[in-house]
């Protein structure tokens, strides 16, 4: 497949995705009174929104430069395979975990085994794979749960 061929693809699905993610945003729960724009289904409709357009300036682009080379599929070496898949459970069991532990740890442990799990073996710094999972998950407790009262999902734990 060209690169052409495959960034149209790629523009498409993302657009669709957009598409379903922008719905899927009016459902989830609104408080009420207060600002509409600080509503839990509001920040992912921007990024939706965002999506759209980056989507569809990605199928523009490719329709028009005329690049004929030829793509080299990711899926090519079963390791990259088998780190793909290992991604997409550790997505879905994230969700599951959330309802156990809640937001905050769940999202700690999301982070520092997605890493560590994508991080070459000679390149692991566990302090460093550790700091950044505390300060993402930090950074947006405090953003969303303590500045815009967005609430997360209570478990266990935090």
């Amino acid at each position: 497949m060209t690169k052409k061929n495959s960034d149209i693809i790629a523009g498409i699905v993302f657009f669709a995705f957009a598409g379903l993610l922008y719905i899927a945003a009016g459902f989830m729960p609104t408080r009420t009174g207060g600002i509409a724009a600080l509503n839990t289904g509001f920040y992912p409709r921007i990024l939706a929104f965002l999506l759209a357009v980056l989507s569809v300036l990605m199928v523009i682009e490719a329709i028009r430069t005329q690049n004929t080379t030829n793509v080299q599929s990711w899926w090519t070496t079963k390791t990259a395979f088998l780190m793909f898949f290992a991604t997409l459970v550790m997505l879905v069991l994230y969700v599951f975990i959330m309802k156990i532990f809640g937001f905050a740890t769940a999202s700690f442990l999301f982070i520092t085994s997605l890493m560590w799990m994508l991080t070459d073996k000679q390149e692991r710094k566990p302090v460093l794979i550790l700091g950044v999972s505390v300060g993402i998950t930090a950074i947006i407790y405090i953003i969303f749960k303590m500045i815009l009262s967005i609430p997360f999902p209570q478990g266990l734990l935090i």
